[in-house]
C-alpha cells in the first residue's frame, strides 16, 4: 500500500465509529481497510449496528465517538424534549441518493406497479386492504420521500396504508414472510430483494428528488469539543474513503470488502448489481428520457455538510404534522451541523467547499428550497 502524505506522526488516537449494513457506509468501510485513518493517526473500530435507534442511543450516550448516520437524526435529538443523551453533531454528508422504494411479489402479481396502481389496488378493496410499507426511521430521508410517493398517486399515508419503522437488514426478510407489502430502504436490501424474488423495485429515490440528501457523518457533541483536534484528519479520512467509492474502476474491490460477514454481508452478485444500478433502470416502464444526463442513482462525492438539507427535512417534518408549525427549519438545522472542520480537511485535499454553510438545494422542476425561498416539495 503506498503511503499517505498525510501520514501523522506521534501516538495512534483511538475512535469507535459505528455503521449500519448499507452501501452508503462504504466510504468509512474503505477508509478502514485502505489505511486511510491510520494514515492520520488514527486506531479506528468499526462498529456494525442492526439500526438507527442503536446508532442514536451510542452515539448520544457516548458509546460510539462518530457514525454513518442518518441526516435527520442530530436533528431528532436537538429537538426531542424528552431524550437525555448529549447533543450529537453532523460533521460531513457521506453522498446522495441511492434508496430505493420495492414492491412486495404478492403486489405485484396483482398489478401493482407505481404509486397510481397502488391508490387503484386500495380503492378496489373498498377499504378492506391498508398495506404495510416499512421505512427506516422516523426522522429519515426515506420515510419523507415515501410519503411523497404515496401523495403522488393519491394514497393518504396516514389512513391509507400503514407505515412501521424497520432495521434495513430485515427488511428483505420481513417481505418474504409475507409481512409487508412494500419498503423503502437503502441499497443494497432492494436488490437482494428483487434478485430473490420476493419483491419488485418500482422507484428509486433520485427521481422523487434528485441528488437528495441522506447519510452523514455524525459525532457525540462533548466528544467533538474534548478531542476537537481529531475532527478534520478522521474526516480526511472519510473524504479519501468516498473519493475511492465514487471511481467505478474501484467497485471490483469494494465489492469484496463489502460482501465479508463484519460488514454488510452480502454476495459479490447483489452488492455489483447495486453499484451499477443507473439511469437505465426501470426504462422500459417509464417514459424514455425522462432522467437528465446527469442523474445519478447514488454519488459519494456531494459530501459538504449543508445547513440547507436538514433545513428542508425539518420543513417536510413541519409538512405532515410530525412538528409544530412554529420551529424553525433553519435554526433547527444550524444547530445541529458543523462546517469548519470539513472545510479544513476539504482545503487539504483540494476540495471546493460552497461560499456559505446555507448554499441553495435544487429539488425537482428547477425549483430551489432556500433561506430566500420558501418551497416546500
Amino acid at each position: 500500500m503506498v503511503q499517505s502524505a498525510y501520514l501523522k506522526a506521534g501516538p495512534v488516537r483511538s475512535v469507535r465509529i459505528g455503521f449500519v449494513p448499507l452501501i452508503d457506509a462504504a466510504p468509512l468501510i474503505l477508509a478502514q481497510e485502505m489505511g486511510y485513518f491510520r494514515d492520520e493517526g488514527l486506531e479506528v473500530t468499526l462498529c456494525r449496528e442492526i439500526g438507527w435507534g442503536n446508532v442514536r442511543d451510542k452515539l448520544a450516550y457516548g458509546s460510539l465517538q462518530a457514525s454513518h448516520a442518518l441526516m435527520g437524526l442530530p436533528i431528532q435529538l436537538y429537538l426531542s424534549q424528552v431524550f437525555p443523551g448529549v447533543p450529537v453533531t453532523t460533521v460531513m454528508n457521506l453522498g446522495c441518493g441511492g434508496d430505493a422504494i420495492t414492491l412486495s411479489e404478492r403486489m405485484a402479481f396483482s398489478g401493482v406497479n407505481s404509486a397510481a396502481t397502488l391508490a387503484k389496488f386500495i380503492r378496489q378493496s373498498r377499504g378492506q386492504i391498508r398495506p404495510v410499507f416499512a421505512h427506516v426511521f422516523s426522522c429519515s430521508v426515506h420515510h419523507y420521500l415515501l410519503r411523497d410517493w404515496l401523495e403522488s398517486g393519491g394514497i393518504r399515508p396516514d389512513e391509507d396504508i400503514r407505515l412501521c419503522v424497520l432495521p434495513p437488514a430485515q427488511m428483505s426478510t420481513q417481505i418474504s414472510g409475507g409481512y409487508l407489502d412494500g419498503f423503502c430502504v437503502g441499497e443494497p436490501w432492494n436488490t437482494l430483494t428483487h434478485r430473490a424474488g420476493a419483491g419488485r423495485m418500482v422507484a428509486l429515490t433520485a427521481d422523487i428528488l434528485p441528488r437528495h440528501p441522506d447519510k452523514v457523518l455524525a459525532v457525540n457533541q462533548k466528544w467533538a469539543e474534548r478531542e476537537s483536534d481529531l475532527l478534520v484528519p478522521m474526516i480526511r479520512a472519510v473524504l479519501r474513503g468516498c473519493r475511492y467509492c465514487a471511481d467505478p474502476n474501484h467497485y471490483t474491490e469494494m465489492v469484496r470488502v463489502l460482501s465479508r460477514p463484519k460488514y454488510l454481508n452480502v454476495s459479490h452478485e447483489v452488492l455489483l448489481a447495486s453499484l451499477l444500478l443507473d439511469r437505465t433502470f426501470g426504462t422500459k416502464t417509464t417514459v424514455p428520457g425522462f432522467r437528465s444526463q446527469d442523474w445519478e442513482m447514488r454519488s459519494f462525492k456531494e459530501t459538504f455538510p449543508s445547513v440547507t438539507h436538514g433545513a428542508w427535512l425539518v420543513n417536510q417534518m413541519i409538512r405532515w404534522g410530525h412538528l409544530p408549525s412554529d420551529v424553525d427549519p433553519w435554526a433547527s438545522a444550524s444547530a445541529c451541523v458543523t462546517t469548519q472542520p470539513y472545510r479544513e480537511a476539504a482545503s487539504s485535499l483540494q476540495l471546493t467547499c460552497p461560499e456559505t454553510d446555507t448554499p441553495p438545494m435544487k429539488l425537482r422542476n428547477s425549483e430551489i428550497f432556500a433561506a430566500s425561498v420558501k418551497t416546500t416539495v
